[in-house]
């Protein structure tokens, strides 16, 4: 990026184009009220919408070397940066057939101007589409302002990350004062990009709001359950590790036992869960307790095979109600390394039971 780029106070285009003459055609018609960087192929064109954010619109050939026009466009449009995806795309086109125009609308193009346009019709479109880029962009923000302080997630009727942290906090502080503990549960829908892909954001939309209502509907009234991004929940458990263990792979399986069909199609859902809990983890407060849990979750997402909590591959402390629950679920190896302490603490019991009777 030049002195020049860095400097400029005018809204700037990023023209991209192999063809060096268009290039200096363009930046003669818009250089008096816009600021225009330029790349001479789709794939340099894409590395610098990406590392440039002060790339309001971008302007591209569709016949380039390296990543023509269309391959460009599909980048653009499927991007994960909501500034990159919704650039506004003005394709320089020749004297290409309707079909061709027709495609790249279909690819995402905005508009279109040919190699001949002249200066007062060219200006008149790329400034339009500047001002649609600063318009989406400035209520970009001001929904995200606004995500951040809402307390429920307008999709779901869930509580937000916002009010996460405020009711975790809440609990951080009662486990303190009461010497008791708190676990945060955080759940992932596995493979939900797929399902989006394969069925459209409609159909995932759906799911989303299935499994909310799902987990919703088993919490106790104290207990919190969030949205956070995308297929990914949180819920706010007033428990110790250990029934928060039993709850999460209650949990996993009542999503796996869950029933979706969807146009006649049976989905079957799973879900990776990571857990933090403050005193097995040490944590003293709410923000590092889900910096882990996030970090435990990512973790997984990458195939790194691990307990439900790092470093506490058993529930600590598991009480004689929860191991026969887990037994119960046929879940015997989590019971089996506790069983000493398990019968230890049985002893009186057993005691009292084999002592006669008059």
């Amino acid at each position: 990026m030049s002195q020049t780029d860095i400097i400029s106070n005018m809204p700037r285009i990023l023209v991209v184009d192999d063809s060096r003459i268009v290039r200096a055609t363009v930046k003669k018609h818009l250089s008096t009220q816009f600021d225009i960087v330029e790349e001479a192929d789709g794939e340099a064109g894409w590395s610098r919408l990406e590392a440039d954010p002060e790339i309001l619109v971008m302007m591209t050939d569709l016949s380039m070397p390296k990543l023509d026009g269309f391959g460009l466009l599909g980048r653009v449009r499927k991007s994960q940066d909501a500034r990159i995806k919704h650039t506004p795309v003005i394709v320089i086109s020749g004297e290409e057939d309707l079909e061709v125009k027709q495609q790249a609308l279909e690819r995402g193009a905005n508009d279109f101007v040919t190699k001949s346009t002249d200066r007062a019709e060219m200006l008149a479109r790329v400034s339009a589409a500047a001002k649609l880029a600063r318009t989406a962009r400035e209520l970009r923000a001001t929904e995200e302002s606004q995500a951040r302080t809402a307390t429920t997630d307008v999709q779901t009727g869930l509580a937000t990350e916002h009010m996460l942290h405020v009711e975790g906090d809440k609990a951080m502080a009662h486990a303190a004062r009461y010497h008791g503990e708190t676990t945060l549960v955080l759940f992932e829908l596995d493979k939900f990009d797929e399902v989006t892909s394969e069925l459209g954001e409609a159909a995932a939309g759906q799911l989303i709001n299935l499994v909310a209502k799902l987990v919703a509907g088993k919490l106790r009234k104290e207990e919190t359950l969030a949205r956070l991004d995308g297929p990914c929940f949180a819920v706010m458990l007033y428990a110790n590790f250990s029934g928060a263990t039993i709850y999460a792979e209650r949990l996993k399986e009542t999503i796996a036992a869950a029933k979706v069909n969807f146009r006649g199609q049976s989905l079957r859902i799973t879900a990776s869960i990571a857990l933090a809990n403050s005193v097995q983890d040490g944590l003293a407060d709410f923000d590092g307790m889900l910096a882990l849990a996030q970090l435990r979750l990512a973790r997984k997402r990458a195939g790194v095979v691990q307990p439900l909590a790092e470093g506490a591959a058993q529930p600590a402390d598991m009480s004689v109600a929860e191991a026969l629950a887990l037994i119960a679920q046929g879940k015997e190896a989590l019971v089996l390394p506790q069983l000493p302490r398990l019968l230890e603490s049985l002893q009186p019991l057993l005691a009292l039971a084999s002592t006669p009777t008059a």
